[in-house]
């Protein structure tokens, strides 16, 4: 009886060894490709420009606020100088200056959408062309080699592998209707 079981048991282990050994995960660096691309150089010309002009616009601020600090610094210096005038100057200077904080981080934002509305087909075109790796290879999943800034390192999986649903079932939580295309939806 314990000899049969034991051949039970080797069997079994030998299955699940053999099915292991099927499992085909590949790897790639996604960055690598996309900054590879012929369509980059002309990306990244339209990005040095887009932000050669919102520098100049930067500069532009600064340099106006500069210049009406200088101003204001001249009219403390003399001796009959109104206060009330000086502090309406001030207060118009603390103004532009928030105003020129905020206009800088809308800069900084508009700069970094631009980037992504230029670059995200290129990820997309890449990002298909790694799943279609992976279906005509027979890889389960694909991961990035290259992992920064937080991103996935899960780039492509057969939609066995994933568990999205089950975990949300597992938390009693309805599973939230992602748009088509979405990475949950499809394995990327």
């Amino acid at each position: 009886m314990k000899r049969k079981f034991l051949a039970v048991m080797a069997l079994v282990l030998t299955v699940a060894v053999a099915q292991a050994q099927e499992v085909k995960i590949g790897y790639t660096n996604i960055d690598a490709i996309v900054f590879s691309m012929p369509e980059i150089p002309g990306i990244n010309s339209e990005l040095e420009t887009y932000q050669q002009q919102l520098g100049s616009q930067v500069a532009t601020k600064r340099n106006d606020i500069q210049t009406k600090l200088q101003l204001l610094q001249q009219m403390a210096q003399q001796p009959n100088a109104d206060q009330v005038v000086l502090q309406e100057k001030q207060n118009e200077l603390v103004k532009l200056q928030e105003e020129f904080e905020a206009f800088s981080v809308q800069a900084e934002q508009a700069f970094n959408k631009k980037q992504a509305d230029l670059l995200n087909p290129i990820y997309e075109k890449v990002g298909a062309a790694i799943e279609a790796v992976r279906k005509e290879g027979g890889f389960v999943m694909v991961l990035n080699s290259q992992v920064a800034q937080g991103g996935s390192i899960v780039l492509a999986a057969g939609e066995e592998m994933n568990i999205t649903e089950r975990v949300f079932e597992k938390l009693g939580v309805p599973m939230p209707q992602a748009p088509a295309g979405d990475a949950a939806n499809n394995g990327n």
